[in-house]
C-alpha cells in the first residue's frame, strides 16, 4: 500500500515535469553580514581598497567558469537595525530571482535606526553565457510585498562586474566594517 502511494506520488511529479521543470537554485551558499558589512572586502566582492563603501549601495558579481559558481554581493543596503535577513536565489530557465528578505526578530520589535548590512550568496551550477537577474527586497513589515531594486542581464562570458544600486550616500548607520552598534534594551520594572 505504501509502495504504491510512493509510486503515484512518483508518477504525478513526473507528468508534472515531463513538459520540462523550470529549475530551482537549490545549493547556495549565503552569508549576511552584522551590522556595518563584511571586515573581509572579499566577501562583497570589492577591492582591498574599496574606501567608498558608505557612498553607493553595489551590487557586484564574479562568475568562476570551471566551478560553474556565480557568486554575488550587494554591498551597503540599509535596513532597519534590528531583524532577520536572509538571502535567497531561485532559477527558472535563465532567469535568477534574488530575494533578500529583512523580517523583525524574535521579539517582533524595530530599532527604528537604519544601519548598513551585505548580503552575499553563491549559486553552483550556473552556465556561462547570458543570464537575467531580478533582485528583490521583501521588508515584511512593510506593506506591498517585495520590491524590484534592479532587473537586467548579466554577461557571464566576463568573469566580474558590479552594478550601482544606489548612489546616495549615507552617513548616520554606515560606520566602519564589522563595528557594530548594539541594539538598545528596556526593562520593565513591575
Amino acid at each position: 500500500m505504501v509502495s504504491s502511494r510512493i509510486w503515484t506520488a512518483i508518477a504525478i511529479v513526473w507528468a508534472f515535469c515531463a513538459g520540462g521543470c523550470s529549475s530551482v537554485a537549490t545549493v547556495q551558499d549565503a552569508r549576511i553580514s552584522e551590522q556595518g558589512g563584511f571586515r573581509n572586502p572579499e566577501l562583497r566582492l570589492a577591492a582591498a581598497e574599496d574606501g567608498g563603501y558608505c557612498s553607493a549601495e553595489v551590487l557586484r558579481w564574479q562568475y568562476d567558469e570551471p566551478a560553474a559558481m556565480l557568486r554575488l554581493a550587494d554591498a551597503r543596503l540599509m535596513l532597519d537595525c534590528c531583524g532577520k535577513r536572509a538571502i535567497h536565489v531561485e532559477r527558472i530557465d535563465s532567469l535568477y530571482e534574488v530575494t533578500e528578505r529583512d523580517a523583525p526578530d524574535g521579539a517582533g520589535d524595530r530599532c527604528m535606526e537604519q544601519c548598513a548590512f551585505d548580503l552575499a550568496v553563491g549559486v553552483h551550477d550556473v552556465p556561462r553565457g547570458e543570464i537575467y537577474v531580478k533582485l528583490l527586497r521583501d521588508v515584511v513589515d512593510q506593506q506591498g510585498g517585495p520590491a524590484v531594486i534592479w532587473s537586467g542581464s548579466l554577461d557571464l562570458g566576463v568573469s566580474a562586474g558590479a552594478v550601482v544600486l544606489d548612489e546616495t550616500p549615507v552617513g548616520t548607520g554606515c560606520q566602519e566594517k564589522g563595528t557594530s552598534r548594539q541594539r538598545s534594551k528596556t526593562v520593565a520594572v513591575r
